[in-house]
């Protein structure tokens, strides 16, 4: 099958059938780096923001102020989209975001933000405090919200070393 018409100007037909293993696409997401989280405010439109976010195996984990707008967003409509560049590759994760309250859960996130960003966080009755934060996260005390993928996309920016690429969670 040609890529010709399919949006790339690839030289060659090398990535077409190289659908990337979601594994590579965690690993990707588990090195940090600038994410944007879109939300979808109470009036319908539409909110973008950068923010730090934390690969946590199976999820990520976001801390912001509670009266930022991604958190009141967060809590009227959990639905929300993550992205990132990776390089060669964007990455685009659909997913639906829980307000972490638990400790246990808590204590994942914590672990997270220090794993995959030297962030120590501490947990403080059901949210999270630290010494510092990025201006995106609106300043301690922290919400924490966990958000679990339902479908994410793998786009290519070269064209060449692979072909774009879904992946689905079902009973979501």
């Amino acid at each position: 099958m040609s890529r010709e018409g399919k949006g790339t100007d690839a030289a060659t037909e090398a990535g077409r059938s190289q659908p990337l293993p979601w594994s590579e696409a965690e690993r990707r997401m588990a090195g940090g780096g600038w994410f944007w989280l879109a939300t979808v405010r109470p009036d319908g439109a539409p909110h973008l923001m950068p923010l730090f976010a934390a690969w946590a195996n199976t999820s990520f984990f976001i801390a912001s102020k509670d009266r930022a707008r991604k958190s009141r967003n967060l809590e009227v409509e959990p639905r929300c989209v993550i992205s990132t560049d990776t390089r060669d590759l964007h990455i685009i994760v659909e997913g639906t975001a829980r307000h972490v309250r638990d400790e246990a859960t808590l204590r994942r996130a914590v672990d997270a933000f220090q794993t995959v960003y030297s962030w120590p966080t501490r947990i403080e009755g059901n949210r999270l405090d630290a010494d510092y934060g990025a201006p995106t996260s609106g300043g301690p005390p922290y919400e924490v919200y966990e958000v679990i993928p339902i479908k994410a996309f793998g786009l290519p920016t070269d064209g060449e070393t692979t072909t774009p690429t879904r992946w689905t969670w079902p009973d979501h």
